[in-house]
Protein backbone atom coordinates (compact mmCIF):
# COMPACT_ATOMS: atom_id res chain seq x y z
CA UNK A 1 0.00 0.00 0.00
CA UNK A 2 0.94 3.33 -0.45
CA UNK A 3 2.23 5.26 2.17
CA UNK A 4 0.20 8.67 0.85
CA UNK A 5 -2.29 6.42 2.01
CA UNK A 6 -1.27 4.04 4.84
CA UNK A 7 0.22 6.89 7.26
CA UNK A 8 -2.70 9.49 7.11
CA UNK A 9 -4.93 6.49 7.50
CA UNK A 10 -3.07 5.67 10.72
CA UNK A 11 -2.29 9.21 12.03
CA UNK A 12 -5.79 9.24 11.95
CA UNK A 13 -7.59 6.64 12.65
CA UNK A 14 -5.23 4.92 14.94
CA UNK A 15 -2.72 7.66 16.81
CA UNK A 16 -1.70 10.84 15.71
CA UNK A 17 2.69 10.62 15.28
CA UNK A 18 2.19 6.47 13.78
CA UNK A 19 2.33 7.32 10.09
CA UNK A 20 5.22 9.82 10.77
CA UNK A 21 6.79 6.87 12.25
CA UNK A 22 5.35 4.64 9.04
CA UNK A 23 7.29 7.63 7.16
CA UNK A 24 10.27 7.21 8.67
CA UNK A 25 10.03 10.15 10.54
CA UNK A 26 10.91 8.69 13.89
CA UNK A 27 11.62 11.67 16.09
CA UNK A 28 8.71 13.67 14.79
CA UNK A 29 6.49 10.68 15.20
CA UNK A 30 7.66 9.84 18.99
CA UNK A 31 7.26 13.58 19.70
CA UNK A 32 3.78 13.49 18.39
CA UNK A 33 2.60 10.45 20.26
CA UNK A 34 4.80 11.83 23.44
CA UNK A 35 2.62 15.30 22.91
CA UNK A 36 -0.83 12.99 22.43
CA UNK A 37 -0.14 11.15 25.68
CA UNK A 38 0.86 14.46 27.55
CA UNK A 39 -2.63 16.17 26.60
CA UNK A 40 -4.80 13.13 27.45
CA UNK A 41 -3.26 12.89 30.77
CA UNK A 42 -3.50 16.31 31.28
CA UNK A 43 -6.96 15.90 30.69
CA UNK A 44 -7.89 13.51 32.30
CA UNK A 45 -6.46 15.06 35.44
CA UNK A 46 -8.80 18.04 34.81
CA UNK A 47 -11.64 15.95 34.29
CA UNK A 48 -11.22 14.03 37.31
CA UNK A 49 -11.02 17.34 39.32
CA UNK A 50 -13.86 19.07 37.63
CA UNK A 51 -15.66 15.95 38.74
CA UNK A 52 -14.67 16.04 42.25
CA UNK A 53 -15.95 19.07 42.68
CA UNK A 54 -18.98 18.33 41.07
CA UNK A 55 -19.61 14.68 43.72
CA UNK A 56 -18.08 16.82 46.70
CA UNK A 57 -19.84 20.33 46.35
CA UNK A 58 -23.51 18.04 46.85
CA UNK A 59 -21.89 15.38 49.76
CA UNK A 60 -24.99 16.44 51.93
CA UNK A 61 -27.63 16.71 49.09
CA UNK A 62 -29.56 14.12 47.70
CA UNK A 63 -27.77 12.47 44.63
CA UNK A 64 -29.74 13.13 41.72
CA UNK A 65 -28.53 12.43 38.54
CA UNK A 66 -29.78 16.03 37.64
CA UNK A 67 -28.71 18.02 40.60
CA UNK A 68 -25.28 16.29 39.65
CA UNK A 69 -24.79 17.61 35.57
CA UNK A 70 -25.81 20.55 37.33
CA UNK A 71 -23.06 21.52 39.67
CA UNK A 72 -20.63 19.83 36.61
CA UNK A 73 -21.66 22.28 34.11
CA UNK A 74 -21.14 25.09 36.47
CA UNK A 75 -17.42 24.05 37.06
CA UNK A 76 -15.02 25.99 34.82
CA UNK A 77 -14.27 23.76 31.92
CA UNK A 78 -12.18 26.13 29.64
CA UNK A 79 -8.92 23.97 30.60
CA UNK A 80 -10.82 20.96 29.08
CA UNK A 81 -12.02 22.67 25.96
CA UNK A 82 -8.60 24.32 25.68
CA UNK A 83 -6.79 20.51 25.85
CA UNK A 84 -9.57 19.18 23.65
CA UNK A 85 -8.74 21.90 21.23
CA UNK A 86 -4.87 21.64 21.14
CA UNK A 87 -5.34 17.47 21.12
CA UNK A 88 -7.64 18.31 17.50
CA UNK A 89 -4.39 20.44 15.95
CA UNK A 90 -2.09 18.06 17.06
CA UNK A 91 -4.46 15.21 15.12
CA UNK A 92 -4.82 17.60 12.33
CA UNK A 93 -1.39 18.18 12.07
CA UNK A 94 -0.41 14.98 12.41
CA UNK A 95 -2.33 13.59 9.44
CA UNK A 96 -1.76 16.46 7.50
CA UNK A 97 2.28 15.76 7.57
CA UNK A 98 1.87 12.25 7.48
CA UNK A 99 -0.61 12.58 3.92
CA UNK A 100 2.48 14.90 3.06
CA UNK A 101 5.49 13.10 4.21
CA UNK A 102 3.83 9.64 2.39
CA UNK A 103 3.96 12.16 -1.05
CA UNK A 104 7.61 12.63 -0.58
CA UNK A 105 8.27 8.89 0.08
CA UNK A 106 6.52 7.49 -2.69
CA UNK A 107 7.70 10.50 -5.03
CA UNK A 108 11.12 9.37 -4.58
CA UNK A 109 10.27 5.87 -4.03
CA UNK A 110 11.41 5.38 -0.36
CA UNK A 111 9.21 2.62 0.13
CA UNK A 112 9.79 -0.79 1.86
Amino acid sequence: MKKAILSPLCSGLVIPGLGQIINQEIKKGILLLAGVFILFVAFVVRLFKIVSAAVDSGLAESPEPALFIKRFISEDSLILWLLLAAASLLWLFSVVDAFLGGLKADRTGDME
